[in-house]
């Protein structure tokens, strides 16, 4: 976490306690794990799209710090759903009934959850995205020290190149290269979700 005070430390408390009850079902860093979170971490951002388009649409976006909140949590959206699909359809993260199932009935509640709670008090919604946000690092790091080698060292999966090569994406903003190896593109998804904390840190300060 970027952001400091109280609610700050409220928010990362109910994300790492949700984070440790996940983690009885997804206790490795691996695919399944990845996949699963990345579902329910996305779903966050589609709430807050589905918010921020509504509080727009009646007329309450008069500094324009909405707009500015929207396209940026359609940006993040997209970056989201890329982690997911490299996990769950390159690297069959989903390929369990259970880990489908939770994943999904969870993405639901948080959907509720982070919708209501950006139209009542967007700072704190966005304190909550950037706890998400700080576990995924945690989980991603993880990764990268508890995987075997010959995993990590696998050619780079097609759905992490297309993204690299799609235009205007966040790893070509960095000016990051072409990754090689899945150890590269689980770096760059490390650094996708560091992004991620400070612009939901941004945006709690902004609201």
């Amino acid at each position: 976490m970027q952001t400091r005070g109280h609610k700050a430390d409220f928010a990362h408390f109910l994300i790492e306690s949700g984070e440790q009850l996940l983690s009885l079902l997804w206790p490795a860093a691996d695919a399944r794990r990845a996949a699963s979170l990345e579902i329910i971490a996305r779903t966050a951002y589609t709430a807050e799209e589905s918010a921020c388009h509504y509080l727009e649409t009646i007329g309450l976006d008069q500094s324009g710090a909405i707009r500015k909140t929207l396209e940026l949590a359609r940006r993040q959206d997209s970056n989201e759903q890329t982690h997911e699909d490299i996990f769950s359809r390159d690297l069959g993260g989903l390929s369990l009934w259970i880990d489908r199932f939770v994943a999904r009935h969870v993405a639901v509640l948080v959907y509720w959850i982070f919708a209501l709670t950006t139209l009542l008090d967007h700072e704190l919604a966005s304190l909550l995205g950037e706890a998400v946000e700080a576990e995924a690092v945690k989980t991603y790091r993880r990764m990268l020290l508890e995987q075997p080698e010959g995993w990590l060292q696998q050619p780079v999966t097609p759905i992490a190149t297309a993204y690299w090569r799609k235009e205007g994406n966040m790893w070509a903003a960095r000016d990051e290269r072409e990754p090689e190896t899945l150890r590269d593109v689980i770096e760059l998804i490390a650094r996708d979700e560091l992004d991620h904390v400070a612009a939901n840190s941004q945006k709690a300060i902004a609201f």
